[in-house]
């Protein structure tokens, strides 16, 4: 279960202080170890750290005889690791890959879990089975929408959690990196860019969107079928978030006649599975999946900002510049979001890329 890079959107866990990892490490050691002592079996090996995410939690890989495991420290502070455990329950009962969770210590924020791999979709794209991925993707992400929730434990995705998620551009990009003090007039503008982009969102029909559903936490896996991870944060939302996600990642920028193509795929997949909900109008799919991803990533760029200005996590800010282009790309080709398009170019374009630059990112690098 490689890389995992998450866009955590929620704001209303303030910074705080935990105990550093390695700190934390002899205790998850030790509650592995007890683990899988109670299941006839022992770390064979050392512990490999993996890369992590957006958050606080860390990865180690290790191995028994019989299997390769993922061991979480997930600070029960910061993380939600109750959720983590139902949708990974919910989502591997209705055949969606996931890791299965082995152990859980609530109290301590330690799970145990399969391993998934470590193939990323950012590294598969490179390679001949790009088509192939894509394929696989766009079939997982409508497995992930038929998830029937009898429970109801999947939260909804408000209006009010679309216009939060829509601030963050504006409190930790636009106002705090930049120190950019906007007019009244650029202010209304903002606010009705943001009914329209929320307007589009919440007239789609509703399914679990996961979130983050893009090249850095899918993995490939020999036989063809996706792996997804980093789901804990997955909503009942708009049908094309998750396929916004996917084809305007954040990390990846695909041509438009790609984009069109896989577009049209999905609407066949989804017809071919019995859907009724996916708009048929290849015009109207498109602006509601356009709309959808200027949404997101406006949201993304904000959290990038705040990871750096917030969490002392610079690690997004290369990210900035490549996304920003794409939102300006797409809100250019749309009468009513031209007025942020201009807006974007004129005044936000420049303004980020000397922020970076004074920060020691090019801006042209990604």
């Amino acid at each position: 279960m490689g890389h995992i890079v998450g866009l955590r959107a929620d704001d209303t866990i303030a910074p705080m202080s935990i105990a550093e990892p390695s700190t934390r490490l002899p205790a998850l050691k030790s509650w592995v170890d007890n683990v899988l002592r109670s299941r006839g079996e022992r770390v064979v090996g050392g512990w490999v750290e993996m890369l992590g995410d957006a958050s606080f939690r860390h990865f180690h890989r290790i191995r028994t005889a019989t299997a390769s495991l993922v061991a979480m420290d997930a600070p029960p502070a910061t993380e939600n690791n109750d959720q983590f455990v139902r949708l990974a329950t919910l989502f591997n009962a209705a055949g969606v890959c996931v890791p299965r969770v082995i152990a859980y210590d609530p109290a301590q924020g330690f799970l145990l879990v399969s391993d998934l791999g470590d193939q990323l979709y950012a590294q598969v794209y490179k390679t001949p089975a790009r088509n192939d991925a894509i394929e696989a993707a766009l079939q997982s992400l409508l497995n992930i929408q038929a998830v029937i929730d009898p429970d109801a434990i999947v939260p909804v995705y408000s209006r009010q959690r679309l216009h939060d998620e829509l601030q963050l551009f504006r409190v930790w990009l636009v106002e705090t990196l930049l120190t950019y003090t906007l007019t009244p007039a650029e202010g209304g503008m903002l606010d009705r860019m943001w009914t329209i982009l929320i307007e589009n969102a919440d007239r789609q029909p509703k399914v679990i969107v996961h979130r983050d559903y893009h090249c850095r936490n899918l993995l490939w896996g020999s036989d063809g079928v996706t792996r997804i991870v980093d789901f804990q944060d997955a909503l009942r939302g708009p049908l094309l978030y998750d396929l916004a996600s996917l084809l305007r990642d954040c990390y990846v920028r695909f041509e438009e006649t790609e984009i069109e193509r896989w577009s049209a795929r999905y609407r066949v997949l989804a017809a071919d599975a019995g859907r009724t909900d996916v708009p048929a109008d290849p015009n109207q799919f498109a602006r509601a999946l356009d709309l959808t991803a200027v949404q997101r990533q406006l949201k993304a760029v904000g959290i990038f900002a705040r990871l750096a200005l917030r969490d002392d996590r610079p690690s997004h800010l290369v990210d900035i510049a490549p996304v920003l282009e794409q939102i300006i790309g797409v809100t250019t080709r749309y009468t009513d979001l031209a007025a942020l398009g201009e807006w974007l170019t004129l005044h936000i374009r420049d303004a980020t890329h000397a922020a970076l630059a004074r920060r020691g990112i090019d801006p042209c690098v990604q």
